[in-house]
């Protein structure tokens, strides 16, 4: 029997646990009636064959299980129930797949993930002290100031990287620590160095827990304790790695020498069916009786099964006896303006020195104020009819830029999903901060694109009006579109969909503006549609702008109704709210507000991943 705790790591039990999922008009079970213990200063493997559930039950026990399944059993930290706030900082969850922030240096994304995690009262200098202690114990040291890459920028290796995620979950010394597959996608070497250093980390007491699949020999060979599961959820082994291949050849299963299998392998594969080539020596009748074999069942019967179950049993008792103090452990990290604060300081600032980043954001302004200067020079003070149609065009043309040209912040947010669900169920921050935080990266950078756009075309066309209210208007514009981009990237499952969706409502839009069909021209029925154009008020503002009370929007070159009118009569800007600039303003500013809720929303509540 095995204390409470060992060192930095806290003992880990769950009685009687299921877990169902509705299917049409059924349960089905993923996990059936499991019972067992993880020790602190034990390095234990969970395995089992696709759909065994191995990764449902680590998500259950870190409290990350989501969507309609229900969980029935208990689950204890040193003999307490955690709760799920306190669990975040009690345990430590590194995923299977890296979720890294390729621009920062090794150094710098675990300085983040300590200005995210530690608490408040933690000083800077303990916060180095903590991420050079942590580099030191997953030997980062050669790759510490070495950026971490992407996909189109080389940067560490896959191992490297995975001991990168280990180091992540470790900044905020948790008790307990999850990996979730930590050798997968890594070839043999890198994943015997992975497993030797949660071998290391073991000795200090940490409870650690990992999924594996198919780890090498000697990874194998590096677990205290294994747990596996069949398909279905069920136990077929609960013990000490060491005692696993003497209780299978009691069974009547004989490790298969000659065949060249490793333990794990053969494990896996025989307690799955997919024996290979130890079926071939097989009787028919053998392979038939082996194929039926309910492991669970078997388990379930053996004197092994139930000297663990007494184990288990009497260590459930001791650790409720006196339960470990979990209400001492923080509950909370630094706090949401601090949050916002790190975001800024370390996501932003990366991406304000990123030529990846500022390129599109700049490239298309000057390119498309380069062609419009080539097409429409000094057009805005001529009062031809022409001209003054050419204008009023080019002014749309600018506001339906915003929209179209906001597909390139789709990106922005889908390709960092992996990395926000991580951080969130991690407790860095919440939807809303994460939204705030990219809200202002973007509109720090809209203000100069605006005024560089607004420089370029404004006095080389000889536009009308105020220079002010123009790059005002350009600049709000901008917003709108990007704040619909989010808000579009955050309900959509994937990039490709939020590609379609995004041009899709614009082009609606663009409809509905008033230069394609003016407003009194719009039938009933859809009417009322064109208020929630953003066209209709943005570009009200720029033809408010342009011609009101100047030369060229007193010139009566358009017919209507039998009789010449101004471009603002022509068009609807002559009266009414269309008239104000002050209400169209307020009508575009609510529509940012509204899209931005939207968006914020969006991503607090709408989760593609379901765990």
């Amino acid at each position: 029997m095995t204390g409470k705790t060992g060192g930095k790591g806290v003992a880990v039990t769950f009685n009687k646990l299921t877990y169902t999922v509705p299917v049409k008009k059924e349960k089905l079970e993923i996990l059936k009636d499991l019972s067992g213990v993880f020790h602190p200063g034990h390095l234990t493997a969970l395995m089992g064959p696709s759909g065994s559930g191995k990764t449902t039950l680590m998500d259950i026990l870190a409290g990350r299980k989501s969507g309609a399944g229900k969980i029935e059993g208990e689950v204890l930290y040193g003999g307490s129930p955690a709760p799920t706030a306190v669990l975040k900082h009690l345990t430590g969850y590194v995923e299977q797949f890296d979720t890294l922030i390729g621009e920062l240096t090794v150094d710098q994304m675990l300085m983040y993930t300590a200005e995210m995690k530690l608490p408040r009262s933690t000083s800077r200098e303990d916060k180095r002290k903590r991420v050079d202690q942590v580099i030191s114990q997953l030997r980062l040291n050669k790759c510490q100031h070495t950026v971490i890459g992407n996909v189109l920028s080389r940067g560490i290796s896959g191992g490297q990287a995975k001991r990168v995620n280990v180091a992540l979950a470790l900044i905020s010394q948790p008790m307990v620590v999850f990996l979730d597959e930590p050798t997968s996608g890594l070839d043999s070497k890198m994943a015997n160095e992975v497993c030797s250093i949660l071998k290391e980390l073991v000795k200090d007491g940490y409870t650690i827990i990992a999924t594996v699949h198919s780890p090498t020999s000697f990874a194998f060979s590096l677990f205290d304790d294994l747990m596996m599961l069949q398909a279905g959820g069920g136990m077929v082994y609960a013990g000490p790695v060491a005692e696993v291949k003497p209780y299978f050849v009691s069974c009547g299963f004989p490790f298969p020498e000659e065949q060249g299998y490793s333990l794990p392998d053969w494990l896996v594969d025989m307690t799955s069916g997919a024996t290979g080539a130890i079926m071939d020596t097989a009787e028919v009748d053998g392979e038939k009786a082996l194929e039926a074999t309910d492991f669970a069942a078997a388990w379930a019967k053996s004197e092994k099964s139930a000297s663990y179950q007494k184990d288990f049993e009497a260590t459930l008792a001791f650790l409720k006896a006196e339960p470990a103090p979990l209400k001492m452990l923080p509950s909370a990290g630094p706090g949401q303006l601090k949050a916002l604060w790190t975001l800024l300081s370390y996501r932003t600032s990366t991406h304000y020195r990123s030529g990846e980043f500022l390129g599109p954001r700049f490239g298309d302004k000057i390119f498309m104020s380069l062609l419009s200067l080539s097409l429409y020079w000094g057009i805005g003070s001529k009062t031809d009819a022409q001209s003054i149609q050419s204008t009023a065009a080019v002014l749309y043309f600018f506001c339906a830029l915003c929209g179209y040209g906001a597909a390139a912040f789709v990106p922005s947010l889908t390709l960092e999903r992996a990395l926000f669900y991580r951080e969130r169920a991690d407790g860095l921050y919440t939807g809303l901060t994460y939204y705030l935080a990219k809200f202002i990266e973007e509109a720090l950078v809209c203000v100069v694109t605006s005024l560089v756009f607004s420089c370029a075309v404004f006095w080389a066309m000889e536009l009308q009006g105020s220079f002010l209210v123009f790059a005002a208007s350009y600049f709000l514009t901008t917003m709108v579109g990007i704040v619909l981009a989010y808000a579009v990237a955050a309900v959509a499952p994937n990039m490709e969909a939020a590609n379609a969706l995004l041009p899709t409502y614009v082009t609606t839009c663009l409809y509905f503006g008033g230069l394609f069909i003016v407003f009194e021209k719009i039938p009933d029925g859809w009417y009322w549609y064109s208020w929630t154009s953003f066209l209709r008020y943005s570009w009200g503002m720029l033809m408010l702008n342009q011609f009101k009370d100047q030369p060229t929007g007193d010139a009566q070159v358009f017919y209507q109704d039998g009789r010449t009118v101004t471009v603002l009569e022509f068009y609807g800007f002559n009266d009414g709210i269309m008239a104000d600039m002050g209400a169209c303003t307020a009508l575009l500013s609510g529509l940012l507000v509204i899209f931005a809720i939207l968006g914020a929303l969006g991503l607090s509540y709408v989760s593609h991943v379901k765990r």
